[in-house]
């Protein structure tokens, strides 16, 4: 059993008024998730809220130093999701994301995560994770890491193994952990037959640089880690739905001690919500201008102009 929420307003380190605005946005961000994906991804998202603002008061990691900033990034979120949910332009202004890197492989992501029956947009949010701070000049650079990789990819050619670079790949997912894939594949029926299994590092690294099974890697460890967490026995298939996932699946693939430990770091926190916005992008097809996505029309045989959505239009 979950411990019980602490108080929103005890969480809220502000004179009275003020506090009272912020537990009005919050719950009108609630409200507007609710109508927009329904009562569990709203209870998930007042789960994450309260675990950010805990954290930031008790010293624990958290994405934000105080409250008001985690608001306002989770108001900005929302409204993109809107955006998206209503088929209008989604403004991706300061956000942390970088859909570039996940839209040219949403056929695959969707694919497979499907093939292990988990939200494709969990898979999208670690993407958009490993990808977007692979960009920044700071931190972990993916330049280094491809560089790392392709020293490591000669020495395992060589020598049969290499000492230096473990992840690879769109989701930057180890060849040691993808070796260890096969048996659930098999069980998911995910793993086509008619190909050979990796059984060597240099294989691994080989089909880790397929973008989908690189995706079909990752998400098969991901389903390996939510059978355990939720109970479920190891070769359990049923279809996985919980909106909670959308902070666990980014949160352990970055990171699995600080998510066994409830943190909420910038990739935990940000990618909840990435998982939420990718899981409505992915239904259809949008082209990215800038840091704006727009929605594309499908023409063609059976092609027609949906009805008027009945979805509130309203800002929170």
């Amino acid at each position: 059993n979950l411990p019980p929420s602490p108080s929103l307003r005890d969480l809220l380190p502000y004179p009275r008024e003020e506090r009272e605005a912020w537990v009005s946005l919050h719950l009108s961000l609630k409200a507007s998730l609710h109508l927009l994906l329904g009562e569990k991804v709203a209870r998930a998202y007042d789960r994450l809220l309260r675990l950010e603002l805990k954290n930031q008061r008790s010293g624990k990691r958290a994405a934000y130093p105080e409250a008001k900033s985690a608001l306002l990034a989770a108001k900005r979120w929302v409204e993109a999701i809107g955006q998206a949910k209503r088929g209008q332009k989604v403004s991706l202004e300061g956000l942390p994301t970088a859909p570039h890197h996940v839209l040219p492989y949403a056929r695959e992501i969707r694919a497979a995560a499907s093939a292990l029956g988990i939200p494709y947009g969990v898979l999208a949010a670690i993407v958009d994770n490993e990808q977007y701070g692979g960009d920044k000049a700071l931190g972990l650079s993916r330049g280094v890491r491809e560089a790392a990789d392709g020293l490591a990819q000669g020495l395992a050619e060589v020598q049969g193994h290499a000492p230096l670079s473990r992840t690879l790949g769109l989701a930057q997912m180890s060849w040691e952990d993808a070796l260890k894939q096969q048996d659930r594949l098999r069980l998911f029926g995910a793993w086509d037959p008619a190909r050979p299994f990796p059984k060597t590092e240099t294989e691994a690294r080989k089909a880790l640089e397929d973008p989908y099974l690189n995706l079909l890697f990752t998400a098969s460890r991901l389903r390996g880690y939510f059978n355990a967490l939720l109970g479920l026995p190891p070769r359990d298939t049923r279809l996985l739905d919980d909106p909670w996932l959308y902070y666990l699946g980014p949160a352990w693939h970055n990171h699995p001690l600080r998510a066994q430990n409830l943190e909420t770091w910038e990739d935990s926190f940000h990618g909840f919500f990435k998982g939420l916005l990718y899981q409505v992008v992915l239904e259809g097809r949008w082209h990215l201008e800038g840091r704006t996505l727009l929605p594309l029309k499908a023409w063609g045989p059976g092609a027609q102009d949906p009805a008027p959505s009945s979805l509130p239009t309203l800002t929170p």
